[in-house]
């Protein structure tokens, strides 16, 4: 297996792990200043997403897949819970889960809301052929698979 930084060639501004992070906030950013119209932030609209996607529909799925604690859960939930986009509801076989759905309110802003991020991922690759998308992609997904 290749190495591929050593003390004497690592800086932060060439880590991978810096130039990915730094991608993501600024795409973030992006995101977050078409939202505003909805109420939305980004980090919101990944519970919202989830939601509209699957595969999760409990308050510990949407934990486990967007990697943050339950309470941080719990307090997004209350705040999308309080502008009318999701409702929580307990599970009636298990009454320890907490069943999370989207309102009608919800569905029906979803394509609104999901075309910002899709002209915010189209403005950030602007430049970038298909294949390169593509490749992108995978490669994205090999990190992952290796973590």
């Amino acid at each position: 297996m290749p190495v591929h930084y050593t003390l004497s060639n690592y800086t932060p501004d060439e880590s991978v792990g810096y130039l990915m992070k730094r991608a993501l906030g600024l795409l973030t950013m992006t995101v977050d200043r078409g939202l505003a119209d909805f109420g939305m932030t980004h980090a919101q609209f990944g519970i919202f997403l989830k939601l509209l996607h699957g595969p999760a529909d409990t308050a510990a799925d949407l934990a486990r897949e967007l990697m943050v604690d339950t309470g941080s859960m719990t307090r997004a939930l209350d705040r999308l819970e309080e502008k009318d986009f999701v409702t929580r509801a307990r599970s009636s076989e298990d009454r320890r889960v907490i069943q999370v759905s989207l309102t009608a309110k919800g569905r029906a802003l979803a394509d609104q809301m999901t075309e910002v991020a899709v002209r915010a991922v189209n403005q950030h690759l602007s430049g970038f052929a298909p294949a390169e998308v593509t490749q992108l992609k995978d490669f994205l997904r090999r990190m992952i698979a290796n973590a």
